[in-house]
């Protein structure tokens, strides 16, 4: 079944990453959050390809059954998302595409860390 771009996540992260000022050094970070959307996205429509799957599949073909079992059983698209999730946020944050990175760069809030090792060193610089 075709996704709506609504419901993709690699659209909307490369919009997000569109109106982000990063430096090339993200590089890395950005190829990583790329492979995390595209990889949740892959994994959600593949777990709908299989659920399809099972509710066509003549409950007499056993082997087709077993087959489809076995896809299903490495199919990790549903669990994708409770791990790779958490992995794409981390990696949003580092890349400071969330509120909380971007007020901690800020130095406007974002939690009682207090400035970072950047900051110090740009306070010190301009005292």
């Amino acid at each position: 079944m075709l996704r709506s771009a609504d419901e993709l996540l690699a659209p909307a992260l490369e919009e997000t990453l569109v109106k982000l000022q990063l430096a090339d050094a993200d590089a890395a970070l950005v190829k990583l959050a790329r492979r995390y959307a595209e990889t949740l996205d892959a994994g959600a429509e593949l777990a709908d390809h299989v659920e399809r799957a099972w509710e066509e599949l003549d409950p007499e073909d056993q082997k087709g059954r077993r087959r489809l079992a076995m896809i299903e059983a490495k199919l990790v698209g549903r669990a994708a998302l409770a791990d790779l999730g958490p992995k794409l946020l981390a990696t949003l944050q580092a890349l400071g595409a969330t509120p909380a990175a971007r007020a901690r760069r800020k130095g406007t809030g974002g939690g009682d860390a207090g400035p970072n090792r950047l900051q110090q060193l740009r306070a010190t610089r301009r005292a």
